[in-house]
Order: C-alpha cells, then sequence, then structure tokens
C-alpha cells in the first residue's frame, strides 16, 4: 500500500518538478554565445599580437652580451654571394657567405685588426655641417 502512495504521489509531482526546472535554465541565444566565443578570442589575440610586439622591441633571449657580434662591413661577390667582416669580441672573422654555406675565411686576432669606418656622423656634428661635408666631397 505504501508502494502505490509513493508511486502516485511522485507521479504527480514530477511534471511539477520538471516544469519548475525547465523554467529556471534560461534558453541561451545562439548569437550571444557566439559573441561571448569571439570577444574571447579577440581578446586572447590581442594579448598575444602585444606581447611579440613587447618581446620584439624590448626583449632579446640572446645568452651573449649585448654587441659582442657585430658586422663591420660587407661586400657583395655576385648575386647570391657576400664576404662579411664580423668583430666578435676582441677578434675579427671574416666569412664566406653564400647560399647554405657559411665558411671562415680568415680570423684576425688583436694585433691584425683591420680599423673600419663607422660611417655615421658625430655625435656633436649638426645637419648643417654634415650636409656640407657631403656637398663639399662632391665637387
Amino acid at each position: 500500500m505504501k508502494a502505490h502512495v509513493f508511486a502516485v504521489v511522485s507521479s504527480l509531482m514530477s511534471p511539477v518538478l520538471l516544469a519548475d526546472a525547465a523554467s529556471a535554465v534560461p534558453k541561451a541565444l545562439p548569437s550571444v554565445d557566439m559573441a561571448k566565443s569571439l570577444t574571447g578570442l579577440l581578446a586572447v589575440l590581442a594579448v598575444i599580437f602585444t606581447l611579440a610586439w613587447l618581446l620584439r622591441r624590448f626583449g632579446s633571449f640572446s645568452r651573449l652580451a649585448p654587441g659582442s657580434f657585430r658586422v663591420l662591413a660587407a661586400v657583395s661577390l655576385g648575386s647570391r654571394e657576400r664576404v662579411v667582416l664580423l668583430q666578435a669580441g676582441g677578434k675579427q672573422l671574416v666569412l664566406g657567405v653564400a647560399p647554405g654555406r657559411v665558411e671562415t675565411l680568415c680570423i684576425l686576432e688583436n694585433s691584425e685588426i683591420i680599423p673600419v669606418e663607422s660611417g655615421m656622423p658625430s655625435a656633436g656634428a649638426s645637419f648643417a655641417e654634415r650636409l656640407h661635408e657631403l656637398t663639399g666631397r662632391r665637387s
């Protein structure tokens, strides 16, 4: 008898419970979900691009000391071949560079180092002085 009463009461209550549960869950609009997903994706992409720009602008993950390698001069020998003078610490390296190959041609120690002009104007020179110097060379 108790089982019958329980079955009748539960069958009467289940539609009420289901109706309450269905009304408690709001139906999501597909356009709202898509907008949230797209906004989140754009935010993540913006963070990635911002971090990449900051790393490129300010950061360097090089294990070498800044300025330990510098290209001092380069001469083109053909359409794809070059000779490069590289400063590496206290040494200068003369390298032959071709597609897929870099070869050391010569290593110059401290006593053999080739002096190279920087080609940059002096820090105190004004634009007018530099222009006069350049036009004076041509005439």
